[in-house]
């Protein structure tokens, strides 16, 4: 909401110093504007919402969260040093050898940038005025872009892995992010943390659609060249698949495999500000090229104990392209 305050009060701010004069309009009033973009500064952070609880092998009793599951203490108040009360999410974490383990992943939280991400843009503007006290015309302008999202971080490196004694039982089947309910086979309440060798990725990928709605005005530098400047409100449908997949090595022996995927649509918005440099080929056509900030909303999704964030608070897009009035 403070994003759509602020892009009003730009707007209208930008608005008001030129309704006062509509006089030395061209003779074109309609401009048309494409051409492509590049975006920088976007940026995925993940997440690990996982608390394994405390990194000694004496933590019988005590609550441990993972990103593939859980270990608690069960109603009984872990009698026997034992719990019903935990849940795990894929096969590869059951290792049947000595009696049977099982075993619960901790990976840490990171970030990744891609830069840049591309896309296209075309923006319409009607001339309503000239502008107070310079040379020029001001008015409004729409744009309607597209950008292509693409954030992958590779993992390479050491995760942690918590195992529990299965003491000869069998696991049940594993559950749906390890909260499908309490197994009735009895785990050993107190893990051992060993080191794991770490592979993988990590990524956000989808599209984002944009419409972007605010004045502008244009200072004509010379008779062909000018600058332009624009302020306004941008809406932006967007549509993410987070995706990941993991392999960890075990130090003493054995594998946990990982992997999952969730997609999102969510519109996202924010102010923005730009400035455009234009040279006239001809009366009709001319060419560009622009830059502009851009602050929109996160756009947060999860699967089990993971969480991906889409952060687009200080993005900056460069154009060039080709325009035509009439």
């Amino acid at each position: 909401m403070n994003r759509i305050v602020l892009s009003t009060t730009l707007t209208l701010a930008a608005f008001t110093p030129f309704a006062v004069r509509s006089q030395d309009l061209p003779d074109n009033l309609n401009r048309f504007s494409f051409g492509p973009t590049f975006g920088l500064n976007f940026k995925a952070d993940f997440h690990n919402n996982a608390n394994p609880g405390p990194p000694v092998t004496h933590a019988g009793g005590a609550n441990h969260t993972y990103n593939d599951g859980y270990v608690r203490p069960d109603s009984s108040g872990d009698a026997g040093g034992l719990t019903q009360n935990w849940g795990y999410q894929y096969k590869s974490q059951y290792n049947p050898a000595n009696g049977g383990t099982m075993n619960f992943l901790n990976v840490g939280s990171s970030s990744a940038t891609g830069n840049p991400q591309y896309g296209g843009e075309l923006i319409y503007q009607r001339v309503v005025g000239s502008l107070p006290f310079l040379s020029g015309d001001w008015g409004l302008e729409a744009g309607f872009g597209f950008t292509e999202l693409d954030l992958r971080e590779n993992l390479s490196g050491t995760a942690s892995v918590d195992s529990y004694s299965l003491g000869g039982n069998l696991p049940p089947d594993p559950g749906n992010g390890g909260i499908s309910g309490a197994p009735q086979a009895l785990l050993g309440d107190t893990p051992t943390r060993y080191a794991a060798k770490l592979t993988g990725y990590q990524k956000l990928s989808g599209q984002m659609f944009s419409l972007r709605l605010g004045p502008f005005a244009e200072w004509n530098i010379t008779h062909k060249l000018s600058l332009a400047a624009s302020v306004g409100l941008t809406l932006a449908p967007t549509m993410v698949d987070y995706d990941f997949s993991e392999t960890a090595i075990l130090a003493g022996g054995g594998t946990i495999t990982e992997s999952g995927h969730s997609s999102k649509t969510e519109l996202l918005y924010g102010p923005y500000v730009g400035a455009m440099l234009r040279y006239d080929l001809t009366k009709c056509w001319g060419i560009y090229v622009g830059a502009r900030f851009q602050n929109l909303n996160d756009l947060d999704q999860s699967i089990g104990g993971r969480t991906a964030r889409l952060d687009q608070s200080a993005t900056v897009y460069g154009t060039a392209g080709v325009s035509w009035r009439f």
